[in-house]
């Protein structure tokens, strides 16, 4: 399946600047054919909800590059219950450059967004998508929403696309404060996005849609908070790339039946399960999920597995707050992503003691200063609570930016030093 992958992004690679609508349309034709895939053949080794999991992932990218008049290019951290409200479609701008390269196509896109000045220490996903929407792969979405949390590339990346593609783009502040008036102040924003957003696609906001849209988020962050309870004495076999599969659908699927049918679905699968074996790792931030080393260490194993990854927990809030727009603004406000490095990390203690972690990795992504800034602070809170942790550089979109070798040993000595500490 490698050479397989590896051979199509380079055929992708070499068309990008000179064929990209071929391009857009053969990346499409290869995810829908992905998705048959993972629905007629699933993976054997995961549960029946990481299986569900996988085909609900590719729908979320198949149905916006397919839509693209429903399309609303989005950062990670953008409430999205208001698009379903219209039936309008997020498009995740990490999402587009994880699948760019499942497709083995991402590198071809951050050289075209180096040789337009894109500086090389910038995030790789968001050098990879807008590198699509330079060389004009990634189809015109009808409008780009995106919020300042938590990413300084936000800032930049969805200016350039809507100039690059001549779009309207609605910028949501997230004060970095987390308290109360923030919520507020943040609640009026998405009230005023959404009847923007009316006006651009022609459609009207259902006010009584959106508000069971939010309560399908109440009640997904309530399940997924019980599964994580259930964690610390049951497994169930998951990858690294169900991890992120899981992260797309705790931020910009939320509000959704089928997000909501996914969560019960693994509590589920919890509650059937056997005792929790092996060394549990807590997984900070994104991962290197095409990394054939990561894999080997990480994929279905027992020990040691990845009991947690902070990007399927850090906006499960809960909140009483029947005004969607609050309610949505409380999980933005309060995401453990806001707010000074202290709160990531002292949530990253209570979540290691919930599940039962043995030690922590935090993954360095490749251009996240906000991870990078925040690695001693992290680190030491962690370590202080007796919780041995790795901090670990690479990168989790451009494979040509992430030796094997340096992964695998660092990673196979921290596993060392946890089992010689049990």
């Amino acid at each position: 399946m490698a050479d397989v992958i590896e051979t199509f992004g380079r055929y992708v690679q070499n068309r990008i600047n000179t064929r990209p609508l071929y391009v857009r349309r053969l990346l499409l034709t290869a995810y829908r054919a992905y998705g048959l895939k993972l629905k007629y053949l699933p993976d054997k080794n995961l549960s029946d909800a990481k299986k569900y999991l996988a085909t609900l992932c590719m729908d979320c990218i198949t149905g916006p590059l397919s839509r693209p008049q429903r399309q609303v290019l989005t950062s990670m951290f953008t409430p999205c219950e208001i698009f379903y409200a219209m039936d309008a479609m997020p498009m995740c701008a990490e999402q587009y450059s994880t699948y760019a390269n499942g497709a083995g196509a991402e590198h071809g896109f951050i050289e075209a967004a180096e040789s337009a000045g894109i500086a090389e220490t910038f995030c790789s996903y968001h050098k990879a998508v807008t590198g699509a929407a330079i060389c004009g792969v990634m189809p015109r979405p009808a409008a780009i929403v995106n919020t300042s949390l938590a990413c300084d590339a936000n800032n930049l990346t969805f200016r350039k696309a809507a100039s690059l593609m001549d779009v309207p783009q609605y910028y949501i502040d997230v004060p970095y404060d987390p308290c109360e008036d923030a919520v507020e102040y943040v609640a009026r924003q998405l009230k005023e996005m959404g009847g923007w957003l009316s006006d651009i696609m022609g459609r009207r906001l259902d006010e009584e849609r959106l508000c069971r849209l939010v309560s399908n988020s109440r009640e997904t962050v309530r399940v997924m908070n019980e599964v994580t309870n259930l964690k610390k004495e049951r497994y169930v076999p998951t990858d690294l790339t169900s991890e992120l599969y899981e992260a797309l659908l705790m931020h910009n699927a939320m509000g959704l039946p089928n997000t909501l049918k996914y969560a019960k679905m693994l509590r589920d699968d919890l509650l059937k399960s056997a005792a929790a074996p092996g060394r549990k790792i807590l997984w900070m931030h994104t991962n290197p999920f095409y990394q054939k080393t990561a894999q080997s260490i990480f994929n279905y194993k027992k020990d040691p597995w990845i009991v947690l990854t902070e990007l399927c927990y850090d906006d499960l809030i809960e909140t009483d707050d029947r005004d969607p727009y609050r309610a949505m603004a409380a999980r933005a406000v309060y995401d453990y992503y806001n707010g000074p490095a202290e709160r990531r990390a002292e949530q990253a203690v209570r979540m290691a003691h919930k599940t039962g972690a043995d030690g922590v990795i935090l993954f360095c992504h490749w251009g996240c200063k906000e991870t990078s800034g925040a690695a001693a602070v992290i680190e030491e809170t962690l370590a202080d609570a007796g919780f041995p942790t790795l901090v670990l550089n690479g990168d989790g979109v451009d494979r040509q930016n992430s030796p094997d070798g340096q992964l695998s040993t660092r990673i196979g000595a921290f596993l060392e030093m946890l089992e010689v500490r049990s």
